[in-house]
């Protein structure tokens, strides 16, 4: 979805939002006129903003809380002078990578099997454990893991020039988060298709790992459908998608 498209909507239901303090997926779908699997990623994003608070199947809107007392700190005259430059010099700084995933080769990472996602994980506390050593240090620390000074050279050489893509190599196997979203929402009320279930599942595996996939490395919906006949019965599934109106709290629900 285009993301002007999207910040529209996103106002559209946070518009609701405030009009109804409480509010369900369908509320929404009927108010804005769009898709279910439109609109469950933008409400799973306001909800981890902290507009919107889920419970259960309902949203409730969380006002604003005023910050102007952490806005207002007073600048030193340094800083004020520091702004009213055209420009700030840059000054160079050490790049330090805090995360595997700003590495090349991170999605073939996350489609490695455990073996070799395991194997990489040692490498990394070997490289983190040996960072700034030299001479007897430095071999003392490979000794503990042990490395050899040639093949800590190479894999940190490997992972300079080509980051993650052939320590995993060409042995690929889908993360099992995917299939696991897939399942939190089909097998809920909110009444989705396998193929939304499938497309929504991915896109909350992107917002997690912060890079977009390619589809047709990934399971398609029908044997994802197949994997979860495999798993639960037809009157399990059913029960899943229907509310169980025993379980409503009327009192609170209709309470004033």
């Amino acid at each position: 979805m285009p993301s002007k498209i999207r910040t529209k909507l996103e106002k559209n239901i946070m518009t609701i939002a405030k009009k109804l303090n409480i509010f369900t997926l369908n509320d929404a779908a009927i108010l804005t006129e769009k898709q279910k699997s439109e609109l469950i990623p933008i409400l799973e994003v306001l909800v981890s903003k902290k507009y919107l608070k889920q419970e259960e199947e309902n949203y409730i809107y969380i006002p604003k809380v005023l910050k102007e007392a952490a806005k207002s700190v007073s600048k030193t005259d340094n800083d004020s002078m520091i702004q009213s430059l055209p420009f700030i010099p840059q000054k160079p700084k050490e790049i330090y990578l805090r995360s595997i995933n700003q590495l090349d080769g991170f999605v073939d990472y996350f489609f490695a099997p455990k073996p070799i996602k395991d194997r990489i994980q040692n490498i990394f506390k070997v490289l983190k454990a040996a960072q700034g050593l030299k001479g007897k240090k430095l071999l003392k620390t490979l000794k503990e893991y042990e490395m050899s000074i040639d093949t800590y050279r190479k894999y940190k050489n490997e992972i300079h020039q080509n980051g993650l893509v052939n320590l995993v190599g060409s042995k690929m196997q889908e993360p099992s988060e995917i299939f696991y979203f897939y399942k939190e929402y089909y097998l809920s009320p909110k009444g989705l298709t396998s193929e939304e279930a499938r497309e929504l599942a991915i896109q909350r595996f992107e917002r997690l790992i912060k890079i977009r996939l390619n589809r047709s490395k990934i399971t398609n919906e029908r044997t994802m459908r197949k994997w979860l006949n495999m798993e639960y019965s037809q009157e399990q599934i059913k029960k899943f998608r229907e509310y169980n109106f025993s379980e409503f709290d009327t009192d609170k629900m209709f309470s004033e």
